[in-house]
C-alpha cells in the first residue's frame, strides 16, 4: 500500500499521504504494545492473587488444626473458626439387611411356558 501511494502521489485526494499512514500504523503500534504490558500486568496480578488466596486458605487450615487441637473438636470456639462440631455431624443410619439402597426388593419373575 505504501508503494502503491508512492506511486500514484498526485493522483489521490488531499490528506492522504505516505506520512500520515505511517503516523497511524506508529500509533495502532504503540496502542497495541500499551494493551500488551497491561495484559502481563494483569496475568501478573492475577497470579499473585491466586497465590496470596492458596496461602490464606493454608493459615486458615492451621488455625482450625490448632483450635481442634487445643480446645477440641466439639467446642464453641473451633465452631467458630469454622470447623464443624463433632456433635453437629450427621450420625450414619443403619441399615437394615436385605434391603438394597433403593429401598426395594428384587423381585424375579420367570415366565411359566
Amino acid at each position: 500500500m505504501k508503494q502503491a501511494l508512492k506511486k500514484i502521489g498526485a493522483g489521490v485526494p488531499a490528506g492522504i499521504s505516505v506520512a500520515e499512514m505511517m503516523n497511524r500504523i506508529a500509533a495502532l503500534v504503540d496502542t497495541v504494545n500499551a494493551v500488551d504490558a497491561l495484559n502481563a500486568e494483569r496475568t501478573r496480578l492475577v497470579n499473585n492473587k491466586a497465590e496470596q488466596a492458596k496461602n490464606l486458605s493454608d493459615y486458615i487450615v492451621q488455625v482450625r488444626a490448632a483450635v481442634k487441637g487445643i480446645l477440641g473438636a466439639d467446642s464453641s470456639e473451633y465452631d467458630m473458626v469454622g470447623g464443624t462440631r463433632t456433635s453437629e455431624r450427621k450420625r450414619p443410619k443403619r441399615k437394615v439387611d436385605g434391603q438394597n439402597k433403593y429401598n426395594y426388593q428384587c423381585v424375579r419373575s420367570y415366565a411359566v411356558a
